[in-house]
């Protein structure tokens, strides 16, 4: 991540920044975040800000000036030249004459501004071992991730994994993940990881897997159920939900686990009060009926995959308010099935978009939302080719998509209320692309811009909950910087010591 190496110039120009103005560039502070974890590992915050985070504004609130607004919010739709205001960290305002003479100022003249992704599915701590199973079917994914691989992570290759792997999301504009944790090996894992989270500074639901040193116990038809440290991170580190970070469970489900134990966990995270995510569907069909007959559909289950379910466990997902993650790259290089959007959306199901894994697939959710959406447009198209007639009209949006992966996504995770559109009173989760790159101008139609035209690099400025976590194209989080070279030393060794890889 080359925003880590170095120092971002002090003398930002207008192009770069898209002209932080008035003064703001010295007011705005881009401290470090996470030093109060070190030497101290698990103790501290669990949901707050992370230390040293906030964006110093000597007024209190920033106004984003002269943008293209893409609210995602059928009240507001898409606004020209128009103007965003955000006040401890809420978004206050939208419109074109919002009167804030105190406020710091972002000229977006030349961007598109648009709420910031939501991931609704990803394994944050795989960025430490980046780019090892492209070429991996599923059975070999389980075989050596989660038989051999993850037996090998330290607490401390747990954080570093999950700070670089939010860190990424942050990068590519996204704002909101789901962080399915697998390797909670011991309780100081969970806690590394959980810091990792916060020291990145991205909003996270912390869904608390099943450790990652034994498959043949967590993964065959198991029969322990879920470790029960779920409880003292729920008392100790997560005992409000005000933050940016919030408490889910990451259950094996009946692909994976017996039913009693698939009741005994989706009961613990009722009794919680937290929501369960599970795989499901990639080995085959029948785990939403078997849910059905156990009595345990509800809206606050996330089914993840769920490429070979029938129709008519779709449509028992979208009865019972259920949402799905829908993770198409992985999907389809794994051998999984094709990606389920169509089923989800027929079903009344929540459908949103996640990335997975980093460890053989694109990071970033702009390639993820493409993916989603023109495979489905291909599969939809396929029976009037085949009849040899043509293709008249196509069955999904880029307005459908951008939803997929913002609101939609929030949905899925249960934050609608808070992210996932730009609407007064939500949080300031905010992304800000360039439209004078050479791949996003002219714009034309915005929305089509950002599902089509844009990428990574055209990503200038992302805001989470109001403070600025991206600028200029590059990250804002010397930790990180500092600590690039370690999360390098930490990938080769686990690697090495796996068996998967030698230098």
């Amino acid at each position: 991540m080359h925003a880590d190496d170095t120092e971002p110039d002090s003398s930002v120009s207008r192009r770069n920044y898209l002209g932080l103005s008035g003064g703001a560039l010295a007011a705005l502070s881009f401290a470090g975040i996470g030093s109060a974890h070190e030497g101290n590992p698990g103790r501290g915050r669990s949901r707050g800000k992370g230390p040293g985070r906030g964006n110093g504004l000597e007024s209190g609130c920033l106004l984003i000036e002269n943008g293209t607004i893409v609210t995602v919010d059928e009240e507001y739709g898409v606004l020209e030249n128009a103007n965003l205001l955000v006040e401890d960290g809420r978004i206050e305002e939208i419109g074109h004459d919002i009167d804030a003479p105190n406020a710091e100022t972002i000229d977006a003249s030349d961007a598109i501004v648009f709420p910031g992704f939501v991931n609704s599915h990803l394994h944050a701590w795989q960025a430490g071992v980046r780019g090892v199973a492209g070429d991996w079917s599923f059975m070999e994914y389980l075989e050596t991730m989660l038989g051999e691989i993850s037996s090998h992570y330290t607490p401390n290759d747990a954080y570093l994994g999950n700070l670089f792997g939010a860190l990424e999301q942050l990068n590519a504009g996204t704002t909101t993940i789901l962080d399915w944790f697998h390797i909670a090996n011991s309780p100081g894992h969970t806690n590394r990881a959980i810091d990792g989270l916060e020291d990145a500074g991205i909003r996270a639901v912390f869904a608390h897997g099943p450790p990652g040193d034994d498959s043949d116990t967590w993964w065959e038809e198991s029969t322990e159920p879920h470790p029960d440290d779920i409880r003292r991170l729920h008392d100790e580190r997560f005992p409000d939900d005000d933050g940016l970070l919030t408490l889910a469970m990451g259950i094996r489900g009946p692909d994976y686990s017996t039913d009693e134990v698939v009741t005994q966990d989706i009961e613990l995270a009722r009794e919680l009060g937290i929501p369960a995510s599970m795989h499901i569907g990639s080995l085959g069909p029948g785990g939403v009926e078997t849910l059905a007959e156990l009595g345990l559909l509800g809206d606050d289950l996330n089914y993840v995959h769920a490429n070979r379910l029938t129709d008519e466990e779709f449509d028992l997902i979208g009865e019972s308010g259920g949402s799905v993650s829908i993770t198409p790259e992985v999907e389809m290089q794994m051998g999984m099935g094709m990606p389920a959007l169509r089923e989800t959306v027929d079903g009344g199901a929540i459908p949103s978009v996640g990335v997975d894994i980093v460890s053989n697939v694109s990071g970033d959710m702009f390639t993820q939302t493409r993916f989603a959406l023109q495979t489905q447009r291909a599969l939809d198209n396929q029976p009037t080719v085949e009849a040899g007639e043509q293709v008249m009209e196509l069955s999904l949006t880029a307005r459908d998509a951008l939803e997929f992966a913002t609101i939609e996504g929030a949905r899925a995770l249960g934050l609608e209320a808070e992210v996932g559109s730009l609407t007064p009173g939500k949080r300031a989760d905010v992304t800000l692309i360039r439209t004078d790159d050479i791949n996003t101008t002219p714009v034309h139609d915005p929305v089509e811009t950002l599902v089509f035209q844009a990428g990574v690099a055209n990503v200038d400025t992302v805001l989470v909950d109001g403070d600025v976590v991206k600028r200029g194209g590059k990250l804002v989080n010397p930790t990180a910087r500092k600590r690039r070279k370690q999360l390098v030393r930490s990938g080769r060794r686990i690697l090495e010591r796996s068996g998967t890889r030698e230098w």
